[in-house]
């Protein structure tokens, strides 16, 4: 058989052949500077093989100003076990194991479309099974299989839901920061020597509850990504009241429910829980529910009266802190991402326990995943042998001198009206001793039902 093909080279990230954009489910992914084999409206039986490029009629186009043709623009490889497909819109090539293929039919047979679930056991899929056809048409990839079943990719599908795809695909950059580069990071162009919370209140980070109230605008998904990208966000614009807030956050998701209730309170030295928070005393940098198994994601924070004198809120990027620590201590960073650290919270009725790490990483790309410290809620060191103990305090005191660095401190006032939402996986949090009737309160959100929130508006987690 012989082909026609051409080659086709990528003009640079974000476009295609002509200038054209690349299709939505390819935006972002950054083509490398290559050629890509077009096959033109083939097919082939597995008995088939490619024929040598010396037989294969070759056609060099100038693409400056061409249209996309209309062929199906991919070339597919019989190799051993697996199928090479390469699409003209894909950077490289991809590989699929029959197997894989199999298992990812989505025809109404295999699939159910209505509740999204697998319909049949994994175990009948013969593990050496091979197709008897496989045809790639403009829209999507055929495959005929031995039992007469026929499966039909889309090559989006193909291309989003495997490994080299993924680590190809865009995914929006978390922009770790200190205080002399948060300025930037939020483009602002306010005096460092005045902060207040009024500083960062800009449309980048900060959301007017009506932009949540109306679809139309958009603003859960604004507010998600100034969350997902610097850490935390704010929404402004809000009553003063504890129903108030407790509306506002409902718009962007589900409120957790822990032994703290849904809402939390806390006026001056009201001690409804005997914990640092309920109380007038500074508290350092740290993250909250370390002592879960799986830590509240979101903290919400509203001041609905302000403290007579005192009270800022610290914040402090985990990312920047885990970044800084790697690098100036290699060996402390690998022991605190290795050895798990026991935290606990104890009152009447309640003892929770948790053993993890301090550093978390994504078990795929390795990135970091979620940093948790909190020197306030750490339970006696048992999770250790004794030979050890001294690498973790060595390790561990170093982390908190970086912690401390003020060059990592950001101090902001917030006042009656502004809602201030952190990732707890990523920022620490802390607060300045005061005094009067500070009155604050708030909420957690489950990471889960966070993560969920953000796929369905398309912004791009780690």
């Amino acid at each position: 058989m012989t082909l026609k093909c051409e080659w086709t080279q990528y003009l640079g990230p974000g476009s295609s052949p002509g200038g054209h954009q690349l299709t939505d489910w390819l935006t972002g992914v950054q083509p490398l500077d290559m050629c890509a084999l077009r096959l033109i409206n083939g097919s082939f039986g597995l008995g088939t093989r490619f024929l040598a490029p010396s037989s294969v009629r070759l056609v060099r186009k100038t693409l400056y100003g061409s249209q996309p043709s209309a062929d199906t623009g991919t070339n597919v490889t019989s190799c051993g076990q697996q199928l090479e497909v390469h699409h003209s819109r894909w950077p490289h090539c991809l590989h699929f194991t029959y197997t894989w293929l199999r298992d990812h039919c989505r025809c109404p047979q295999c699939y159910d479309h209505k509740t999204y679930q697998r319909k049949y056991e994994i175990s009948n899929i013969p593990l050496g099974i091979r197709p008897v056809a496989v045809k790639a048409t403009e829209k999507e990839l055929k495959v005929k299989w031995p039992d007469g079943h026929e499966s039909g990719y889309e090559y989006k599908f193909l291309w989003q839901n495997t490994f080299e795809g993924q680590q190809t695909s865009y995914r929006m950059p978390q922009l770790p920061w200190t205080t002399a580069t948060l300025p930037e990071a939020h483009q602002t162009t306010a005096s460092f020597k005045n902060l207040t919370y009024g500083f960062i209140l800009d449309k980048y980070c900060t959301v007017p509850l009506g932009d949540l109230c109306d679809p139309e605008k958009g603003g859960v998904k604004r507010l998600i990504y100034a969350i997902v990208k610097h850490g935390f966000a704010f929404i402004s614009e809000v009553p003063a009241d504890i129903e108030s807030t407790r509306t506002a956050i409902e718009k962007v998701c589900n409120i957790k429910n822990t032994f703290f209730g849904d809402m939390w309170s806390m006026k001056g030295t009201n001690y409804e829980h005997f914990d640092s928070a309920y109380s007038t005393a500074y508290i350092g940098a740290h993250t909250d529910s370390t002592y879960f198994t799986q830590a509240c994601r979101i903290q919400v924070f509203h001041c609905l009266q302000p403290a007579t004198e005192g009270g800022e809120n610290l914040l402090v990027d985990g990312f920047s802190i885990a970044k800084q620590f790697r690098d100036k201590h290699p060996k402390g960073y690998a022991f605190l991402s290795s050895e798990a650290i026991p935290s606990e919270y104890i009152e009447d009725g309640q003892h929770q326990v948790s053993l993890d790490t301090i550093f978390k990483h994504n078990p795929v790309t390795r990135n970091i995943k979620q940093f948790r410290y909190n020197i306030y809620d750490r339970a006696p060191l048992s999770s250790l042998p004794m030979e050890k103990t001294q690498d973790f305090y060595t390790h561990f005191s170093n982390l908190s001198k970086i912690i401390n660095n003020p060059k990592n401190e950001y101090w902001l006032k917030l006042n009656p009206g502004t809602v201030l939402l952190t990732d707890n996986w990523r920022l620490m949090h802390g607060r300045a001793n005061f005094t009067g009737a500070r009155f604050m309160c708030g909420c957690y959100l489950d990471n889960d039902d966070f993560c969920s929130k953000a796929r369905v508006l398309e912004v791009q987690l780690e």
